[in-house]
């Protein structure tokens, strides 16, 4: 299989060598810079001759920038991608175990290696949550030393380092935009979940995730990214396409500007300002938009000049 692995870089220079240097082997790769302001682009360019850049004039977002690496991919015969963080190094024969899972199991639309941390000492956290909620057999086996299957499904595994056939774009589609940055991979979970596809880990690789960042942490009360967050975690619940939540947002609005009127009369100025921003961001027509369109089996949100 042609394999085109893919990178998503915004001031990656801490992580770029590392990561590139695990992956340059053993397929072609695709780096989309979301207008880096460090020397990422020039590193790469210069160290890296054999690697695609597709440098961005503005920073799209971690599932839209994937979104046009994609689109390269396929256009240019992958029958298949590694979606790859910046801040992931992987083994060697990382890809070559990964398309041999997937010859075996061609019902899978995502296949992942198991995550381990920055420096492979243990599990990533992340990782293991994810996977104790949605694939507790295989930290049983692993517990308890069984043999172990060569795939396990799962509900969700977060998208740092994804490999996806070609032909599932044309049945689940992209990332949806509506998602900047963390949400986009659960919502692509419950798409393909929605289209009939399986989720899968395959525990005989691995992958290290340097994810010691400050994204995962909570953003104070009232600044962008805490409204950020908020945001994504609406998204996440109401454009599931395997429910019909997306018709409960006006009640859930209704809510939100009930309390800005309680907080507003007690005289809480802080809390009143936050329910009304949350209010003003929730975009029910966005929203219900969203899981109609991926409800579709199309390549949604793969066309180029959409982020042009």
């Amino acid at each position: 299989m042609k394999v085109f692995a893919i990178i998503v870089t915004y001031n990656g220079m801490k992580w770029i060598d590392k990561c590139l240097n695990s992956i340059v082997n053993q397929c072609e790769v695709i780096v989309v810079d979301n207008n880096s302001l460090d020397a990422t682009v020039t590193h790469i360019n210069t160290n890296f001759s054999s690697v695609k850049v597709l440098s961005q004039t503005r920073n799209h977002g971690f599932g839209v920038a994937n979104n046009i690496g994609i689109n390269y991919a396929v256009q240019n015969g992958a029958d298949a991608v590694f979606l790859l963080n910046q801040d992931v190094y992987v083994e060697a024969n990382c890809i070559e175990k990964l398309v041999f899972a997937y010859k075996n199991n061609q019902d899978y639309a995502i296949i992942s290696p198991i995550h381990l941390n920055g420096d492979g000492s243990k599990v990533d956290r992340s990782f293991l949550a994810f996977t104790y909620a949605g694939s507790s057999s295989l930290i049983s086996d692993l517990i308890v030393s069984k043999s172990l299957n060569e795939i396990y499904s799962t509900k969700f595994i977060n998208a740092a380092a994804w490999f996806i056939p070609s032909k599932i774009f044309y049945k689940v589609g992209g990332f949806d935009p509506v998602f900047f940055l963390y949400g986009e991979d659960d919502n692509y979970c419950q798409r393909v979940l929605f289209h009939d596809f399986k989720i899968g880990i395959i525990p005989n690789s691995i992958v290290c995730h340097d994810s010691n960042n400050d994204n995962y942490q909570s953003g104070k009360i009232g600044s962008e990214k805490y409204f950020r967050q908020f945001i994504n975690t609406i998204y996440v619940k109401y454009a599931n396409v395997n429910t019909d939540d997306y018709k409960q947002l006006s009640k859930f609005k209704i809510y939100l500007l009930k309390k800005t009127i309680l907080s507003f009369l007690s005289f809480d100025w802080m809390k009143s300002k936050i329910y009304i921003e949350k209010f003003k961001r929730i975009n029910i027509y966005k929203i219900s938009r969203s899981v109609k369109l991926n409800r579709e089996s199309k390549a949604n949100y793969l066309q180029i000049n959409e982020y042009t």
